[in-house]
């Protein structure tokens, strides 16, 4: 086994190729006590890794040019978990995310927000299924509340926006315009 301790303090151990990091190997960064451990071409993170922080949070996954990159899970060190496809360090495409506080949204993801079709899950039981947008709830959707009611039509910013109807757990039903989560007409 090579090792390689360059001048800023960060140290390599692994499979060398043209004096760079090149097939199996683990940098230690002095920095900040990051470690990966994993697959290297030419000196660059390529293939599948694992990098640990030093406050507990913890990515296994692909790698791309120094980048996550394909499938991988992200922990973070207050519980908060991300699971699926990443692009250029950012999830992108399908994927998971498991908040500690119990919510979880599964769905679409562009450059990093929620954006495309998805589902939102709160721990209180209500449950929201349709499009987001710029990492909110944005478009056509339908939310159910815990305690029974039933939204269903156009969503802006998280909120009731347009035309839409709700069919609360008694049996009233609303149908019409909404504005800032109340009923216009």
């Amino acid at each position: 086994m090579n090792k390689k301790t360059y001048l800023n303090g960060d140290v390599y151990k692994g499979d060398l190729k043209d004096d760079q990091p090149h097939g199996k190997g683990k940098m230690t960064y002095a920095e900040n006590g990051r470690v990966y451990e994993g697959d290297w071409v030419d000196g660059k993170r390529n293939g599948q890794g694992k990098v640990t922080w030093t406050d507990g949070k913890v990515y296994e996954g692909g790698f791309k040019d120094d980048h996550t990159h394909g499938k991988g899970k992200i922990t973070c060190a207050d519980g908060d978990v991300y699971e699926g496809d990443w692009v250029d360090g950012k999830y992108h495409g399908q994927g998971k995310m498991t908040l500690a506080n119990g919510e979880v949204y599964e769905g679409d993801w562009v450059d990093g927000k929620r954006h495309g079709k998805g589902k939102y899950t709160w721990p209180d039981g209500n449950v929201y299924e349709g499009d987001f947008a710029n990492d909110n709830l944005n478009g056509k959707g339908k939310h159910t509340w815990s305690n029974g009611d039933v939204y269903e039509g156009d969503i802006a910013d998280g909120k009731r926006n347009g035309m839409g109807k709700t069919t609360y757990a008694d049996g009233k039903v609303e149908e019409g315009r909404w504005e800032d989560d109340k009923f216009i007409n």
